[in-house]
């Protein structure tokens, strides 16, 4: 009898030599021998991100390095899941921390009946973050997009049956917003488990990833119409928290999302797509 293929982890790397040696010991720290595979799929990387992750796995890991020309994160997902073999897979960027236990929670919740993707709990670091940032956080953190809804924020989980079914990743910039969309709310399930994604540092920082954010939705938006789970206003949703938090963390938390809006208006006129790297995070 055949065995079938442990469960895959994908992650997608684009110049994270200075992170990803950190989210590959997160991963397998905790693993048994054998227990995971890990695809780490370097992509248009200049600084070294594959020889970084190679040196990071230790002997008996399964833990495998593809290298492509373009820097591309889709191709990245393209080719890690090709790698699948009919099991199911665990998408995680290169710059968040997700620990074993995590990843065994959230290939439970996959293996189901009737669930195709799955997502975590991020708990958001701004220990080096300046204070708008923290105060922002401090809002977002309480949002039903971040205590109930979330299947993205750099982590997903998709059932063996899913890989094959959303077929080849399309050309989007918001990946995990266009997976959980091809699936019902009742095919996705949420884990009480933790991963750690850290913040901007400063608020600059914060509102540039916001505007790629907001336009990365506004595409999916376009080409798959509105998301029913989309919510509230920020302005309103701040309101509903600003007796809990006061209201220099509902101003502030209104106030960088209006910047990120405009910065947002301010790259789609000038056609600029792309999803840079926030390098605050990473130092």
């Amino acid at each position: 009898m055949v065995r079938p293929a442990p469960p895959l982890v994908v992650v997608p790397a684009h110049d994270e030599a200075r992170v990803v040696g950190r989210c590959l010991r997160a991963l397998l720290d905790g693993a048994q021998a054998g227990e995971l595979r890990v695809v780490v799929v370097s992509n248009g990387s200049g600084d070294g991100t594959a020889e970084v992750a190679l040196g990071s796995a230790r002997p008996g890991e399964l833990v495998e390095v593809i290298e492509i020309a373009e820097a591309s994160k889709v191709l990245a997902l393209r080719a890690g899941l090709a790698r699948s073999d009919g099991a199911p897979v665990v998408v995680v960027d290169a710059d968040v921390v997700v620990p074993t236990g995590t990843v065994r929670a959230l290939v439970r919740a996959v293996a189901e009946p009737g669930v195709r993707v799955a997502g975590a709990r991020p708990v958001v670091d701004t220990t080096r973050a300046t204070w708008p940032v923290r105060r922002y956080y401090r809002v977002w953190q309480t949002m039903p997009y971040a205590r109930g809804g979330v299947i993205g924020t750099g982590v997903f989980a998709l059932a063996a049956p899913a890989v094959d079914e959303i077929g080849p990743f399309p050309d989007v910039v918001n990946d995990d917003g266009w997976v959980r969309r091809r699936f019902a709310p009742e095919q996705r399930r949420l884990v009480d488990e933790p991963f750690t994604v850290l913040s901007a540092r400063t608020a600059g920082a914060l509102t540039a990833r916001r505007a790629r954010v907001i336009n990365g939705n506004r595409a999916l938006d376009e080409q798959h119409g509105a998301d029913a789970d989309a919510g509230t206003t920020a302005s309103v949703r701040a309101g509903l928290v600003a007796r809990q938090f006061g209201v220099l963390d509902a101003a502030t938390f209104v106030l960088i999302t209006l910047v990120a809006r405009v910065r947002a208006a301010v790259r789609r006129r000038r056609g600029d797509t792309g999803w840079s790297t926030d390098a605050t995070s990473r130092t």
